[in-house]
Order: structure tokens, then sequence, then C-alpha cells
């Protein structure tokens, strides 16, 4: 990883306390759910993207016979 920095956050007491009950530190709790909703974000991003830049075809599949075939006539 790198660098790291402090981020503070302001939180109700009855979630702080929930975090707390259910046996979990609150930071380490806060930094996981961060990091999982930045993945899930970058996910959708690229699912977006693929989406966008995605070529129609007229053929729905993939023939793997004839594209290994190509792959080995150009070599």
């Amino acid at each position: 990883m790198g660098r790291t920095v402090v981020v503070g956050i302001r939180l109700p007491e009855e979630v702080k306390r929930e975090i707390e009950e259910r046996g979990y530190k609150v930071p380490v709790f806060i930094k996981a759910a961060v990091e999982a909703e930045l993945k899930r974000r970058r996910s959708e991003e690229a699912l977006d993207w693929i989406k966008a830049n995605r070529v129609q075809g007229k053929q729905v599949g993939f023939d793997s016979v004839r594209v290994i075939r190509r792959l080995r006539e150009t070599k």
C-alpha cells in the first residue's frame, strides 16, 4: 500500500455502539466498508466502460476453434 492519511468522520452514537456491540473495532470496520464500496464502484465503472465500448456483432457466442486456428496460422 503506500502512505496513509487520517480521515475523520462523524457517526451517530447508535451506529458506533452497534458496531462495537457486534465485536468490531470502529476504525477497522469503517476502513473495510470504505474499501469494499470503492471496489464495488470500480467494478461498476469498468462494467459501464465495457458496455459503452462493446462492439455489437451479428453472432452471439465465441468460436474457440476458429480463433485457435487463426492464432496458430499467425505464428
